[in-house]
């Protein structure tokens, strides 16, 4: 068989090269629904792989079913989520605007630090600027309508561009799997080793910190609705955020608002307050983590994972709360399989 000439090779490559830069380009702002896709297509391939076997091996009726049950788990609760938190922002706004609400706080409160200061440097003045950041803040509020309801659009494109995905993705997975092992450079065994690492990584990152943390947060919201903390579904939100922070997590949420309660809403309130973070959100790490966590591939320590949070929202955006996490378990699962491959060289010989 004739070796091609070295011109022949250049020119390959080179053209190879400004053509996967195009696709690149074309393909770049799907990349994040692909990317979610992706994600729940290894989370729910324990839901999958039932709906297959129900339906007889039919993998289009399986992707189908599929499909829809996490519509049904995941878009749904999401959707609800975002219009309940969209409802206690402008809930806050309102009572800042109302008489007596939060920016007449504000204003009773740079009056008195304008007349303390005052007694010491006579030409300060922070009234007048409290006016004038509050002026700006609704300006920029103003300004942003169109790109808030131009997102809401976005998102809904990009939701079914995920739900189309994860139908290929588990229609066609298989074919999938063997293309990426048949133009890999490395042997056969090690693709297959760091895909499974991969898909478990993934699975045990999401189910066991996030999903720990999401439970944790719903649990505070929960909880602040019973005992009557204003906006529990945003303290809920926060509280998922605060969970991921080592030793200290919803406590970061919960303690504040119990303190608050007991100043100024009835007693048995912060002191039920005080227990349910104890006993309810406190042991739900406890109780979930192990039971999420018993086949963890990749050990990751939770305060690397609250690092990757932070750094994947301020990389990918909102998308990041998956990404980041996501992305440093890929990295471990490489530095785990690496000794393998590096045993495997030494051995063969080559």
């Amino acid at each position: 068989m004739p070796k091609p000439h070295t011109g022949e090779l250049i020119f390959f490559w080179i053209l190879f090269g400004a053509i996967a830069l195009l696709t690149f380009a074309v393909m770049s702002p799907y990349i994040v629904p692909l990317f979610l896709a992706a994600v729940f297509t290894i989370l729910f391939s324990p839901i999958h792989r039932r709906v297959l076997a129900k339906v007889k091996g039919n993998e289009t009726e399986a992707a189908f079913f599929t499909v829809a049950i996490v519509l049904c788990l995941v878009l749904v609760p999401l959707i609800f989520l975002g219009i309940l938190m969209f409802q206690e922002v402008l809930s806050i706004y309102g009572s800042f605007t109302q008489e007596n609400g939060g920016f007449a706080l504000i204003d009773r409160v740079a009056d008195i630090a304008e007349r303390h200061v005052q007694n010491f440097v006579p030409s300060f003045e922070i009234h007048a600027n409290t006016y004038v950041y509050i002026e700006g803040a609704l300006r920029w509020v103003a300004a942003n309508l169109n790109s808030f309801f131009s997102g809401i659009v976005l998102f809904l494109f990009q939701t079914f561009i995920v739900v189309v995905a994860m139908f290929f993705f588990y229609r066609d997975g298989d074919k999938l799997r063997a293309f990426a092992v048949k133009w890999s450079p490395l042997a056969d065994s090690y693709d297959e080793s760091i895909i499974a690492k991969v898909e478990l990584a993934v699975s045990s990152v999401v189910k066991g910190a996030l999903t720990t943390a999401m439970a944790q947060g719903f649990l505070v919201g929960f909880g602040f609705a019973i005992f009557g903390v204003p906006n529990p579904v945003l303290w809920g939100v926060v509280a998922t955020i605060a969970a991921l922070i080592p030793m200290v997590g919803t406590a970061l949420v919960t303690m504040p608002a119990a303190v608050w309660l007991l100043f100024t809403g009835p007693l048995w309130a912060g002191i039920g307050l005080i227990i349910w973070a104890i006993v309810c959100v406190g042991l739900a790490d406890n109780v979930l983590n192990p039971y999420l966590v018993k086949r963890r591939g990749v050990d990751i320590h939770p305060f690397l994972i609250l690092l990757s949070v932070f750094g994947g929202l301020a990389y990918f955006g909102p998308v990041g709360f998956l990404a980041g996490p996501i992305v440093l378990a890929f990295f471990f699962t490489l530095l785990d399989v690496y000794p393998q491959i590096v045993r495997g060289v030494t051995i063969n010989g080559t």
